[in-house]
């Protein structure tokens, strides 16, 4: 589910922005990001059978998300590099992962 996931991230992420949803455009784009990478990082976390817990799976995220960054401005598509998508992305792998902590600990001892 969490590989699925960040090929909805990539897809979207690397169109040209006129491309987009209109409905996206309502919503903040540090929201946005936000709720991408906090859902992506729960499916890897919550999936994850690493040794690591959840860090390798995040670290994953995080890397998806600064690769896109650096290939956005590539696209010639009127996208940009951003410090705060990635500071978005961040923040929100780290509350997925605190979640998927949350919600595995009540999974498992149910």
């Amino acid at each position: 589910m969490g590989t699925l996931w960040s090929l909805i991230i990539i897809y979207f992420s690397l169109i040209p922005p006129s491309s987009l949803p209109d409905f996206l455009f309502s919503i903040k784009d540090f929201v946005l990001h936000f709720v991408a990478y906090l859902v992506a990082s729960l499916l890897f976390s919550m999936g994850s059978r690493s040794t690591f817990g959840p860090w390798k799976p995040a670290l994953l995220c995080l890397l998806i998300g600064c690769g896109i960054e650096l290939v956005q401005p590539m696209m010639l598509n009127g996208r940009s590099f951003s410090y705060y998508d990635i500071i978005s992305n961040t923040l929100g792998l780290i509350f997925g992962i605190i979640l998927a902590r949350l919600l595995g600990k009540r999974i498992f001892t149910s």
